[in-house]
């Protein structure tokens, strides 16, 4: 589903102002969790080798699915 269509979803199950914070709390939250992994003891070649995620789509993924379990 592309972003407009599943931030638009979100904002018709929780209000635009609610919708906001949650995406911008699972991003925040997806970002921690990319770099944190980056840093782990054990892993030295995560730091060389990067996978490029799209971060806002994991996030609103998330948000989407929370949502929907909660209706």
């Amino acid at each position: 589903m592309e972003k407009k269509a599943q931030m638009q979803k979100i904002i018709g199950m929780v209000g635009r102002e609610k919708a906001i914070d949650l995406v911008m709390q699972a991003y925040n939250t997806e970002m921690l969790t990319t770099l944190l992994h980056r840093l782990e003891e054990g892993k030295p070649n995560l730091i060389t080798k990067f996978n490029r995620r799209d971060q806002l789509q994991d996030a609103l993924n998330r948000v989407v699915e929370v949502c929907e379990l909660t209706l």
